[in-house]
């Protein structure tokens, strides 16, 4: 299922920092291709699990302190379709958590939610040396966020069966849920170092812990009750 939308209505309100997160992952992203080294560039602000474990601290302009890196991986992608797809979920979740919260919380609860992804893929994994980037993490805890605060919120949405794009409108509980269970059957899955390697190093309990920091910490910041939606 890929969400191209929230049908829900809101109160005029203009997602600031959504919409400056989104202009800031494409223009990293393009001084990755600008690069003239861009795998050089990708792993000097990648987070690697080993690197932060072992306070091994890489030539600059990698931060000097390893665990910063676990925000600097937060604003990396590794191909068109991870950002675009990343920059998608953030678009259509991202206003409604960013309403719930205002502009500054919401700009705190992502990143600690990214901050929490990073630390449980570090967590599940300490001595592994495969960079791990991407805000997927933060949007993780978005999700979480907007799962709790609007789980019945209509989501426009393409399902493709099999070459053919199914256009519906979906509970978030649904949406999110679906997406939230194939993370964590397939993160648990990859506990082995031979299952990792057979799913190409994909940060599933990045995932995971953004997740679930996203659905306990939507409580502590979130300033609008859910009800402060417009009637439809």
């Amino acid at each position: 299922m890929i969400p191209i939308g929230d049908d829900e209505r809101r109160p005029p309100f203009f997602p600031l920092v959504v919409y400056a997160l989104i202009a800031l992952n494409v223009w990293v992203f393009y001084q990755e291709l600008s690069a003239p080294d861009t795998d050089r560039f990708i792993n000097a602000f990648a987070m690697i699990p080993y690197d932060v474990t072992h306070g091994v601290a890489l030539a600059a302009p990698s931060p000097p302190f390893p665990p910063l890196t676990v925000v600097t991986s937060m604003f990396l992608h590794g191909s068109i379709l991870h950002i675009g797809f990343n920059m998608l979920f953030l678009f259509v979740f991202g206003p409604a958590v960013e309403y719930r919260c205002g502009h500054v919380r919401f700009l705190a609860y992502y990143l600690l939610c990214g901050i929490a992804g990073g630390i449980a893929q570090i967590v599940i994994g300490p001595g592994s040396h495969i960079p791990a980037i991407g805000a997927s993490g933060a949007i993780a805890g978005v999700l979480g966020g907007y799962l709790v605060t609007d789980p019945f919120a209509r989501i426009n949405t393409i399902v493709p069966i099999l070459f053919f794009p199914l256009f519906l409108r979906l509970p978030a509980l649904l949406v999110i849920g679906v997406w939230a269970a194939s993370q964590f059957i397939t993160g648990f899955g990859t506990i082995s170092d031979r299952a990792a390697e057979s799913q190409g190093g994909t940060a599933y309990f990045a995932h995971i812990g953004g997740f679930c920091a996203g659905v306990l910490l939507i409580g502590l910041f979130a300033i609008r009750p859910a009800s402060s939606r417009a009637p439809r």
